[in-house]
Protein backbone atom coordinates (compact mmCIF):
# COMPACT_ATOMS: atom_id res chain seq x y z
CA UNK A 1 0.00 0.00 0.00
CA UNK A 2 1.43 3.55 -0.88
CA UNK A 3 2.32 5.61 1.87
CA UNK A 4 0.13 8.73 1.54
CA UNK A 5 2.55 12.09 1.69
CA UNK A 6 2.50 14.17 3.81
CA UNK A 7 1.61 17.91 4.00
CA UNK A 8 5.61 18.62 5.17
CA UNK A 9 6.55 16.35 1.31
CA UNK A 10 4.53 18.78 -0.10
CA UNK A 11 5.58 21.97 1.11
CA UNK A 12 9.61 21.04 0.93
CA UNK A 13 8.31 19.77 -3.35
CA UNK A 14 6.99 23.16 -3.32
CA UNK A 15 10.76 24.97 -2.16
CA UNK A 16 11.94 22.19 -4.32
CA UNK A 17 10.78 23.71 -7.47
CA UNK A 18 11.52 27.25 -6.38
CA UNK A 19 15.26 26.20 -6.19
CA UNK A 20 14.85 23.96 -9.54
CA UNK A 21 13.68 26.82 -11.40
CA UNK A 22 15.61 29.08 -10.27
CA UNK A 23 13.16 31.17 -8.32
CA UNK A 24 15.19 30.47 -5.49
CA UNK A 25 18.96 30.65 -6.47
CA UNK A 26 22.61 29.69 -4.38
CA UNK A 27 23.22 31.28 -1.42
CA UNK A 28 19.31 33.12 -1.22
CA UNK A 29 17.59 33.90 2.10
CA UNK A 30 14.20 32.48 1.98
CA UNK A 31 12.16 34.78 3.57
CA UNK A 32 11.02 34.72 7.35
CA UNK A 33 9.29 31.61 9.07
CA UNK A 34 6.42 33.57 9.47
CA UNK A 35 5.85 35.16 6.36
CA UNK A 36 6.22 32.35 4.10
CA UNK A 37 4.28 29.71 6.01
CA UNK A 38 1.49 32.42 5.18
CA UNK A 39 2.08 32.89 1.66
CA UNK A 40 2.24 28.62 1.50
CA UNK A 41 -0.81 28.97 3.83
CA UNK A 42 0.52 25.82 6.39
CA UNK A 43 1.47 26.23 10.06
CA UNK A 44 5.05 27.18 11.00
CA UNK A 45 6.17 23.52 12.31
CA UNK A 46 4.63 21.81 9.02
CA UNK A 47 7.16 24.77 7.18
CA UNK A 48 10.26 23.98 9.61
CA UNK A 49 9.30 19.96 8.46
CA UNK A 50 9.80 20.90 4.77
CA UNK A 51 12.68 22.85 5.62
CA UNK A 52 14.68 19.83 7.29
CA UNK A 53 13.81 17.65 4.29
CA UNK A 54 15.40 19.77 2.38
CA UNK A 55 18.44 20.66 4.58
CA UNK A 56 18.93 16.45 4.78
CA UNK A 57 18.90 16.41 0.87
CA UNK A 58 21.31 19.71 1.02
CA UNK A 59 19.27 22.01 -0.81
CA UNK A 60 19.24 24.53 2.50
CA UNK A 61 21.50 25.39 5.11
CA UNK A 62 20.19 27.44 8.20
CA UNK A 63 22.73 29.93 10.35
CA UNK A 64 21.67 30.10 13.90
CA UNK A 65 20.14 33.38 14.01
CA UNK A 66 20.42 34.27 10.93
CA UNK A 67 17.43 32.45 9.07
CA UNK A 68 17.71 30.08 6.33
CA UNK A 69 19.74 29.31 2.69
CA UNK A 70 19.94 27.90 -0.06
CA UNK A 71 22.67 26.00 0.10
CA UNK A 72 25.79 28.11 -1.76
CA UNK A 73 27.17 24.36 -2.98
CA UNK A 74 24.41 23.84 -5.29
CA UNK A 75 26.73 24.65 -8.33
CA UNK A 76 30.01 22.96 -7.24
CA UNK A 77 28.05 19.37 -8.00
CA UNK A 78 30.24 18.73 -10.94
CA UNK A 79 33.65 18.43 -8.80
CA UNK A 80 35.59 15.56 -10.99
CA UNK A 81 38.70 16.82 -10.96
CA UNK A 82 38.95 16.70 -14.82
CA UNK A 83 36.85 20.46 -14.17
CA UNK A 84 40.27 21.41 -12.51
CA UNK A 85 42.23 20.37 -15.70
CA UNK A 86 39.98 22.01 -17.84
CA UNK A 87 40.69 25.35 -16.18
CA UNK A 88 44.39 24.81 -15.81
CA UNK A 89 45.66 23.46 -19.45
CA UNK A 90 44.85 26.05 -21.89
CA UNK A 91 45.28 23.30 -24.63
CA UNK A 92 41.70 22.10 -23.45
CA UNK A 93 40.46 25.55 -24.72
CA UNK A 94 38.74 24.25 -28.33
CA UNK A 95 36.63 21.23 -26.37
CA UNK A 96 35.56 23.81 -23.84
CA UNK A 97 34.84 26.35 -27.36
CA UNK A 98 32.55 22.74 -29.01
CA UNK A 99 30.75 22.43 -25.65
CA UNK A 100 29.73 26.18 -25.91
CA UNK A 101 28.95 25.96 -29.21
CA UNK A 102 26.05 23.37 -28.09
CA UNK A 103 25.23 25.03 -25.19
CA UNK A 104 24.70 28.94 -25.86
CA UNK A 105 23.58 28.29 -29.43
CA UNK A 106 20.28 25.68 -27.77
CA UNK A 107 20.26 27.90 -25.31
CA UNK A 108 19.77 31.08 -27.44
CA UNK A 109 17.02 29.23 -29.83
CA UNK A 110 14.96 28.31 -26.84
CA UNK A 111 15.26 31.94 -24.93
CA UNK A 112 14.03 33.66 -28.58
CA UNK A 113 10.89 31.89 -27.99
CA UNK A 114 10.52 31.72 -23.94
CA UNK A 115 12.00 35.07 -22.71
CA UNK A 116 9.48 37.33 -20.91
CA UNK A 117 9.83 41.01 -21.44
CA UNK A 118 11.73 41.23 -18.28
CA UNK A 119 13.92 38.34 -19.33
CA UNK A 120 14.85 40.66 -22.13
CA UNK A 121 15.10 43.93 -20.59
CA UNK A 122 17.92 41.51 -18.70
CA UNK A 123 19.61 40.20 -21.42
CA UNK A 124 20.01 43.63 -23.01
CA UNK A 125 21.41 45.42 -19.79
CA UNK A 126 23.93 42.64 -19.56
CA UNK A 127 24.82 42.97 -23.34
CA UNK A 128 25.44 46.60 -22.69
CA UNK A 129 27.89 46.13 -19.73
CA UNK A 130 29.55 43.46 -21.47
CA UNK A 131 30.15 46.08 -24.73
CA UNK A 132 31.63 48.73 -22.33
CA UNK A 133 33.95 46.45 -21.04
CA UNK A 134 34.68 45.00 -24.74
CA UNK A 135 35.38 48.08 -26.26
CA UNK A 136 37.56 48.76 -23.36
CA UNK A 137 39.69 46.33 -24.23
CA UNK A 138 41.63 47.42 -20.53
CA UNK A 139 40.86 44.45 -18.68
CA UNK A 140 40.19 40.97 -20.10
CA UNK A 141 39.00 39.89 -16.48
CA UNK A 142 36.22 42.17 -15.80
CA UNK A 143 35.70 41.71 -19.50
CA UNK A 144 35.36 37.78 -19.43
CA UNK A 145 32.76 38.16 -16.34
CA UNK A 146 30.43 40.18 -18.11
CA UNK A 147 30.74 37.91 -21.66
CA UNK A 148 29.90 34.68 -19.46
CA UNK A 149 27.08 36.64 -17.25
CA UNK A 150 25.95 38.08 -20.85
CA UNK A 151 25.99 34.33 -22.20
CA UNK A 152 24.49 32.98 -18.69
CA UNK A 153 21.07 35.66 -18.97
CA UNK A 154 20.29 33.81 -22.08
CA UNK A 155 20.60 30.61 -20.49
CA UNK A 156 18.13 31.38 -17.45
CA UNK A 157 15.91 33.05 -20.02
CA UNK A 158 15.94 29.66 -21.89
CA UNK A 159 13.18 28.20 -19.42
CA UNK A 160 15.57 24.73 -19.58
CA UNK A 161 16.09 23.72 -16.20
CA UNK A 162 18.32 21.30 -17.22
CA UNK A 163 20.41 23.88 -19.75
CA UNK A 164 21.00 26.23 -16.87
CA UNK A 165 21.92 23.76 -14.05
CA UNK A 166 24.51 22.26 -16.31
CA UNK A 167 25.79 25.71 -17.61
CA UNK A 168 25.91 26.72 -13.81
CA UNK A 169 27.30 24.07 -12.40
CA UNK A 170 30.79 24.70 -15.03
CA UNK A 171 30.76 28.29 -14.56
CA UNK A 172 34.27 28.62 -13.50
CA UNK A 173 35.30 26.39 -16.07
CA UNK A 174 33.36 28.87 -18.80
CA UNK A 175 34.64 32.08 -16.86
CA UNK A 176 38.31 30.76 -17.09
CA UNK A 177 38.16 29.76 -20.47
CA UNK A 178 36.58 33.04 -21.83
CA UNK A 179 39.25 34.91 -19.27
CA UNK A 180 41.66 33.31 -21.46
CA UNK A 181 40.21 34.03 -24.76
CA UNK A 182 40.06 37.38 -24.08
CA UNK A 183 43.67 37.96 -23.46
CA UNK A 184 44.54 36.44 -26.88
CA UNK A 185 41.57 38.23 -29.05
CA UNK A 186 42.53 41.54 -27.43
CA UNK A 187 45.91 41.46 -29.43
CA UNK A 188 44.12 41.43 -32.63
CA UNK A 189 43.28 44.76 -33.63
CA UNK A 190 39.62 45.29 -34.28
CA UNK A 191 38.34 42.21 -32.66
CA UNK A 192 36.14 44.47 -30.39
CA UNK A 193 34.01 45.52 -33.26
CA UNK A 194 33.45 41.75 -34.70
CA UNK A 195 32.70 40.44 -30.87
CA UNK A 196 30.59 43.29 -30.58
CA UNK A 197 28.71 43.10 -33.72
CA UNK A 198 28.08 39.49 -33.19
CA UNK A 199 26.36 39.73 -29.84
CA UNK A 200 24.71 42.23 -30.57
CA UNK A 201 22.80 39.89 -33.71
CA UNK A 202 21.34 37.41 -30.92
CA UNK A 203 20.43 39.94 -28.53
CA UNK A 204 18.13 41.59 -31.49
CA UNK A 205 17.37 38.20 -32.62
CA UNK A 206 16.15 36.99 -29.21
CA UNK A 207 14.33 40.19 -28.94
CA UNK A 208 12.32 39.47 -31.93
CA UNK A 209 11.67 35.93 -31.04
CA UNK A 210 13.63 34.96 -34.55
CA UNK A 211 14.92 31.53 -32.60
CA UNK A 212 16.79 30.02 -35.95
CA UNK A 213 18.11 33.40 -36.29
CA UNK A 214 19.21 33.65 -32.57
CA UNK A 215 20.84 29.67 -32.74
CA UNK A 216 22.85 30.39 -35.89
CA UNK A 217 24.00 34.09 -34.41
CA UNK A 218 25.47 32.09 -31.36
CA UNK A 219 27.11 29.39 -33.60
CA UNK A 220 28.71 31.80 -36.02
CA UNK A 221 30.07 33.81 -33.44
CA UNK A 222 31.72 30.56 -31.39
CA UNK A 223 32.88 29.61 -34.85
CA UNK A 224 34.36 32.84 -35.09
CA UNK A 225 36.14 32.45 -31.64
CA UNK A 226 37.30 29.24 -32.81
CA UNK A 227 38.79 30.11 -35.83
CA UNK A 228 40.13 33.65 -34.80
CA UNK A 229 42.40 31.44 -31.71
CA UNK A 230 42.92 28.58 -34.10
CA UNK A 231 45.16 31.29 -36.61
CA UNK A 232 46.69 32.54 -33.77
CA UNK A 233 47.81 29.24 -32.62
CA UNK A 234 48.87 28.21 -36.07
CA UNK A 235 51.03 31.82 -36.09
CA UNK A 236 52.34 31.00 -32.31
CA UNK A 237 53.69 27.51 -34.10
CA UNK A 238 55.02 29.18 -37.32
CA UNK A 239 57.14 31.29 -35.20
CA UNK A 240 58.06 28.97 -32.52
CA UNK A 241 59.86 26.64 -35.66
CA UNK A 242 61.39 29.51 -36.88
CA UNK A 243 63.06 30.57 -33.79
CA UNK A 244 64.12 27.02 -33.44
CA UNK A 245 65.48 26.96 -36.66
CA UNK A 246 67.14 29.86 -36.74
CA UNK A 247 68.76 28.61 -33.31
CA UNK A 248 69.98 25.58 -34.97
CA UNK A 249 71.24 27.23 -37.62
CA UNK A 250 73.18 29.96 -35.17
CA UNK A 251 74.73 27.18 -33.59
CA UNK A 252 76.09 25.29 -36.38
CA UNK A 253 78.34 28.48 -37.81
Amino acid sequence: MKRKTTVAEIVSKQIEDMIAEGALQQGDQLPSERVLAERLEVSRPTLREAKQILTSKGLLKSHQGGGTYVTSALNSLISDPLMNLLKERPEFKFDILELRHTLDSEAAFLAASRATATEKENIKEMYDIMVGFHLKREDHVASALADINFHLSITEASHNIALLHITRSIYDVLLTSIENNLKYLYTIKGIEKSLTSQHKLILDSIIKGDSETAKLAAKTHMEFVNKSLSAMDKDKERQERFLHHSSVLSDSK
